[in-house]
């Protein structure tokens, strides 16, 4: 909803009667200092693919906005502001009680007027607030920190967000050690102490966390806000990365997982396109997330991944199955949609998908098919790919290529669970 797909200008198309038919009802959102807005903001709703329900229950929040304002005096929309909001909340939702732990009323309130300052400030009626810059006592260090994540060492934004997270509490825990004089000043045996303790009372993932503050300690030393390097201080969790097998799922575990998809809802017809797709090339669900139209070159019955994780490109052979699928969820696909992404979602506002959310309904109908593994997600079935390539006698450097491996030396993982050949260099066993 902050990028609309269609202008809004106020409109005199009487958007609301898509969403209400009763005059009085009508009336209503018709008076009051947002009464002239009320039709552009339905229009845009309609426009955008809101169904009835959600519709409705997002202009009757914004209408009881209305009349609170109006209540108190405000006449024209252009004095309303997020300070209203609140307050309203808290006059709105007196005496609402809910044990769910999954809603919240608040939240769901505040969600539905979030769609009316935006409509607002997109016909600039009122000014979004400027945001507010947080000073910490850490500022000074962790702002140029995260600069250089994101400019310099070309971090991905996931991973800027992950080493943030945990900078930031390392940074709380040192407290008053964290001062531009004291941090120049600590000694190896602080900080040590202080990563042992913080460590251990830390709930993150060990391995990630001491990446991050590793990261962390050598850009101080770098840079000369600490003494010396105190990178090496930090645990180190040692990961054999030849440790373990990768992980297949079973031919009859897979089939049973596409017979566990309803293909005649927009959702199933979705996701059996990108769990057909996931099966049949072993790509990663980032791969499947950044597909987008021009990617796919129906004439010459191609299909091309982009290059991820420091990968190559690769086009391969679009097969009859998979473009059907992808035909099927086409059909569904709202087509006044901006976005040229394959997959979106089937509820309004029908934004494009991330790969969490694609390894999301990979885990759903894993368990809904009754596959229960370590670790199952959308990467298994990249395993499961790579093995079935090697069962079937496949050069690893077609596999490499297929899976778009910059270094053969990555797809040399799979060569473990290369069962058949391992067989033919397996010694024998001594006898007694």
């Amino acid at each position: 909803m902050r990028k609309p797909y269609y202008s809004l200008d106020r409109s005199t198309d009487g958007g609301l009667e898509h969403f209400y038919c009763e005059r009085r009802t009508l009336a209503d959102f018709r008076r009051g200092a947002l009464g002239d807005y009320f039709d552009g903001l339905a229009l845009t709703l309609k426009k955008n693919g809101y169904s009835i329900h959600h519709g409705c229950g997002i202009l009757g929040t914004c209408c009881m906005f209305n009349v609170y304002v109006t209540e108190r005096g405000i006449t024209k929309a252009s004095a309303i502001s997020a300070e209203l909001v609140e307050p309203f909340l808290d006059d709105y939702l007196r005496g609402v009680r809910t044990t769910s732990a999954r809603y919240s009323p608040r939240d769901n309130a505040r969600a539905h007027l979030r769609h009316l300052f935006f409509y607002l400030e997109a016909l600039k009626v009122i000014t979004p607030p400027k945001p507010v810059q947080v000073v910490t006592p850490y500022s000074w260090i962790l702002d140029p920190y995260i600069v250089h994540l994101r400019d310099e060492r070309a971090v991905a934004p996931v991973t800027v967000k992950r080493h943030l997270a945990h900078t930031t509490a390392f940074l709380e825990f040192l407290k008053h050690d964290v001062q531009r004089p004291r941090l120049k000043t600590i000694s190896a045996e602080q900080v040590e102490a202080q990563l042992k303790r913080h460590m251990k009372d830390s709930k993150d993932n060990v391995r990630s966390l001491s990446s991050s503050l590793r990261s962390f300690l050598r850009y101080c030393a770098d840079h000369g806000h600490t003494q010396a390097d105190f990178s090496e201080l930090v645990p180190r969790q040692r990961h054999y990365r030849h440790a373990s097998l990768p992980r297949g799922i079973e031919d009859s575990a897979l089939e049973r997982v596409l017979a566990a998809i309803d293909k005649t809802k927009p959702n199933g017809a979705r996701d059996y396109a990108i769990i057909l797709l996931l099966m049949a090339y072993g790509i990663r669900a980032i791969s499947a997330a950044k597909l987008v139209m021009e990617d796919l070159d129906w004439r010459q019955a191609k299909i091309r991944f982009r290059a991820q994780k420091g990968g190559k490109e690769v086009i391969v052979p679009l097969l009859d199955a998979v473009g059907d699928a992808i035909i099927e969820w086409l059909r569904h696909r709202d087509p006044r949609t901006p976005h040229r992404e394959v997959f979106l979602s089937t509820k309004a506002p029908h934004g494009s998908l991330s790969s969490m959310a694609i390894s999301t309904v990979v885990k759903h109908y894993l368990h809904k098919a009754g596959v229960h593994q370590p670790g199952r997600g959308a990467h298994s079935l990249r395993h499961s790919w790579a093995i079935r390539a090697l069962e079937h006698d496949q050069p690893i450097k077609a596999i490499a290529d297929a899976l778009g491996h910059r270094y053969i030396d990555t797809t040399y993982i799979y060569a473990k669970a290369d069962l058949k050949t391992l067989r033919q260099v397996a010694m024998p066993w001594p006898a007694r």
